[in-house]
């Protein structure tokens, strides 16, 4: 086990303890059939797929939503700016939210599914496990694979920790044996027999085509790494994906219900205005106040020559200012002492707007903070858009083009824009130069990562894209500066180019697993890039 919090081995010892059988038969005397000791495969699935997102990927995002700069807060007090200006320290929780709450959940579904004698659930198991050592893996690059918990055999309280060029080798053969599972055409039950598959209500098809979808996604990582990025495995792999909307993985959130059930970003990740108060009273600062100006600027212009042509979808992700109708938000690190943040121009925005109604409300604004609204895992969009930076890579501008449209358009369907708004927008990129600026790598970079940018709202995937572009001006715009308030004690106040790269390791991690972490000095871990991160 890597986690090394005590509650972490309470909850994987019950884990084992669930589908481990009783060795005694006097102790079953007085089992409940109602409450059974064991549960099945069937059983798990919806435990597995809402921990994975409602912790895991929920807790790695949180943060990071700050790092990415779609989300600003408010105020210079307090520990909300801290994600903002990167400051971060051995407190940050997504390991423990991974390993504890998620993936033994995973674990336990692949055992199940095999002592089952029900592949597809094995298949479903792998598919969210690879996911999870995934994101991990993309924040923190060393992770534990090998001595983690696998319901069958003792913990190991100091696990070795696999790099993470071996750590991807293993996502991708996990994500093969998936994929393997879900063509075995017999199993004993099926995927959606206890209504437990809230994805894709039992259709192994789509599963299938998620783990595809992952597999392009981790290929598609290893952009610096030479002679191992294979586009054309990419491309195969996309083809295998998902292949038209409605295929996203992801399901809806319930109102009112347990935290991993209900949409973090709406409730109770600190977010919503407390009654009685109004936005500029100090005693509301939530986590995330408004949207950066950042992404105002990428819903406003079109890429490479940055003219202003606002995207049908602003007004489906976030709400305008109160006081004017116009779209508007912060800078990173600035909160509304700051006014409204960089242009996409480059040029300062408005500093006199410093009035909380100035700016719309992160929290219930729209497709992706609404109490029921989905947090994808991955999606269509994503999948045509990797593909079209592939084809871009390797020569094929016109597939590079095509998959480039569906994956824009296929985003724009799924937020509910007209098809009219739709066709109107596609026209003025078209009337912008984007065929020209396909033909020019960095140009057409531009184009697939900011409309990734978009698409991918709030997802960490996104600090992957904007990594792996060594946060480009020339691919994101002028506007992606630096936050303000900067954390000067890590990061050098004057090199623009230093960006934050990894993550920290838990400090209860690094007492109990020392020889195994290693340095987990902020400076060195923020500051060093991962495995696929550099040439």
């Amino acid at each position: 086990m890597n986690t090394i919090y005590k509650k972490g081995l309470v909850y994987l010892v019950l884990a084992m303890a669930i589908v481990t059988p009783s060795c005694k038969k006097f102790l079953d005397v007085n089992t409940d059939p109602n409450n059974p000791t064991k549960v099945t495969a069937a059983n798990r699935l919806v435990g597995a797929i809402t921990t994975s997102n409602g912790a895991a990927m929920w807790r790695g995002a949180r943060e990071i939503a700050g790092v990415t700069q779609y989300g600003v807060t408010k105020l210079l007090t307090g520990t909300n700016l801290n994600a903002e200006t990167w400051r971060f320290t051995a407190s940050y929780f997504a390991w423990q939210n991974t390993y504890v709450f998620t993936m033994p959940n995973c674990i336990d579904l692949i055992n199940l599914g095999e002592e089952e004698g029900s592949p597809c659930f094995v298949g479903a198991g792998k598919t969210l496990l690879a996911m999870n050592f995934g994101m991990l893996a993309d924040q923190y690059g060393a992770i534990v694979i090998d001595e983690f918990y696998n319901g069958k055999t003792q913990l190991s309280l100091t696990p070795k920790m696999q790099d993470q060029q071996t750590a991807y080798q293993r996502i991708d053969k996990l994500l093969d044996e998936a994929i393997l599972a879900f063509n075995n055409p017999v199993n004993n039950s099926t995927l959606n027999s206890a209504a437990g598959d809230i994805m894709y209500q039992g259709n192994i098809d789509k599963w299938k085509r998620f783990a595809w979808a992952l597999k392009a996604r981790y290929l598609n990582h290893l952009s610096k790494k030479g002679t191992l990025y294979n586009p054309a495995k990419i491309i195969e792999a996309c083809g295998n994906a998902f292949n038209a909307d409605g295929m996203d993985a992801e399901f809806p959130y319930l109102a009112g219900a347990l935290p991993t059930d209900e949409n973090p970003w709406f409730s109770w990740g600190g977010f919503t205005v407390p009654p009685g108060t109004t936005p500029n009273d100090n005693t509301y600062n939530p986590r995330y106040f408004a949207w950066s100006q950042f992404f105002v600027n990428m819903l406003t212009t079109l890429p490479v020559t940055n003219t202003i042509r606002q995207d049908p979808r602003i007004s489906k992700i976030m709400q305008p200012a109160l006081s004017d109708g116009q779209y508007r938000g912060l800078r990173s690190g600035g909160g509304l002492t700051g006014g409204q943040g960089i242009l996409a121009n480059g040029q300062n925005g408005d500093a006199t707007k410093k009035n909380a109604n100035d700016y719309g409300l992160f929290s219930n604004s729209g497709f992706y903070t609404k109490q029921t609204s989905p947090f994808p895992f991955i999606t269509y969009s994503e999948v045509k858009l990797i593909e079209a930076e592939a084809r871009l890579r390797s020569g094929d501008i016109p597939g590079a083009l095509a998959a480039y449209e569906e994956g824009v358009k296929a985003n724009m369907r799924k937020l509910g824009v007209a098809s009219g708004d739709i066709t109107t927008y596609w026209t003025a990129q078209l009337a912008d130069g984007l065929n020209a600026h396909f033909a020019n790598l960095t140009q057409g970079l531009s184009h697939i990562m900011r409309q990734k940018y978009i698409s991918l709202c709030l997802n960490p995937e996104t600090w992957v894209d904007m990594r792996r572009s060594d946060f480009s001006q020339a691919i994101y715009g002028p506007s992606l500066l630096r936050p303000l308030n900067l954390n000067t004690v890590i990061f050098d106040a004057g090199n623009p180019n230093q960006w934050i790269r990894g993550m920290v390791y838990e400090s209860n991690e690094q007492t109990r697993n020392p020889d195994n972490v290693g340095d987990n000095s902020e400076k060195y871990r923020l500051l060093t890039p991962l495995w696929w991160d550099t040439n």
